[in-house]
């Protein structure tokens, strides 16, 4: 069996993946790969280098700052189309912010990761937004 490659979008989960805590941010494990979630799905993530507090229980998060990405096409994209524009948006949106929700180092406080996250989350709503999707 191979390993699918780092940075492979996936739209859905393998069957029985277990989701894994990692200094606050969730993994999903399963068949000997990690996943991260990214808008409309999954992302193939390196395995995490530093994984310090390993839980199956989320931290505590304060109300509000969790915030999932739905994303929908406006001018009827097709599925091969709406992938590529996640993985171009998703490659845009780690230029411009420096943050790869694939690949969090470890040495970044959780405040300062919810931070880039929600600037990811915007550079990543933007991009779509130009390319037809209405990012919510």
């Amino acid at each position: 069996m191979f390993a699918p490659p780092v940075g492979l979008f996936v739209p859905f989960l393998p069957f029985a993946y277990v989701t894994l805590w990692m200094n606050g941010i969730p993994y999903y494990y399963a068949n000997e790969t990690y996943y991260t979630q990214t808008a409309g799905g999954y992302v193939v993530a390196e395995p995490p280098q530093d994984q310090g507090d390993v839980s199956q229980t989320p931290p505590a998060v304060a109300e509000g700052t969790e915030s999932k990405m739905f994303i929908y096409p406006r001018k009827g994209q097709s599925e091969e189309q709406q992938a590529n524009d996640r993985y171009e948006c998703h490659k845009w949106a780690v230029g411009q912010t420096n943050y790869d929700p694939t690949r969090i180092p470890s040495e970044i406080p959780a405040d300062q990761i919810m931070q880039k996250r929600a600037d990811y989350q915007r550079a990543m709503g933007g991009c779509l937004d130009s390319r037809g999707y209405t990012a919510k």
